[in-house]
């Protein structure tokens, strides 16, 4: 017989958490852990940046009935589902400011509460790009490289260069390998003979 899985509590408000799912990028899908009486998420390490903004938008909204039940204050113990550590604020610059985001320091998952998760949501919505296509500078350099003929210049070896750069000639291979091999050898009779 299976054991079965600990119920996770929210650290908001100590109901149990729920499985939810959300869209990631690339095609993939989360399963997150929300709270169905606060509508807060906990997000395990790394999910949080991976979930698509419209998706964390249509994540299960509040129930009121609950929220507004006969102990609408109740208080979670602000410890992680997962390991029971306390967790701490986080600050991200990839995070709206605004937003009061807590993390496990032990297994780096990270809380938003509903109010702070709509509010990351939005602000990932607004850094989104507007189109996948380069952007005006690197297009105007790939049309400068097209006007330019480059097939006829040659491009000089970094040894060239530096030799070039030196007023020196090109260092013979011979003469390297005939250096190493003498001291090599000096090594050797060192070793050997101990002067």
């Amino acid at each position: 017989m299976a054991a079965e899985e600990k119920k996770l509590a929210c650290p908001g408000c100590a109901d149990t958490l729920k499985e939810a799912w959300a869209e990631a990028n690339y095609g993939r899908v989360l399963l997150l852990d929300q709270c169905a009486s606060c509508g807060g998420v906990w997000f395990d390490r790394w999910e949080l940046y991976f979930a698509k903004a419209a998706s964390i938008k249509s994540l299960h909204t509040v129930d009121m009935k609950a929220f507004l039940g006969p102990v609408p204050l109740r208080t979670g113990s602000n410890e992680c589902p997962r390991c029971s550590t306390s967790l701490v604020p986080f600050t991200d610059p990839s995070l709206p400011g605004d937003a009061t985001i807590k993390r496990c320091a032990r297994c780096a998952g990270i809380w938003l509460n509903r109010g702070d998760l709509l509010k990351y949501a939005s602000c990932k919505e607004r850094f989104k790009p507007a189109s996948f296509g380069p952007a005006p500078e690197i297009k105007a350099l790939k049309r400068l490289q097209k006007e330019l003929n480059t097939s006829n210049i040659g491009i000089p070896t970094t040894l060239e260069l530096a030799c070039a750069l030196d007023n020196e000639p090109p260092i013979e291979t011979k003469e390297v390998v005939k250096d190493m091999g003498f001291l090599i050898l000096q090594a050797l009779l060192r070793l050997v003979f101990k002067f």
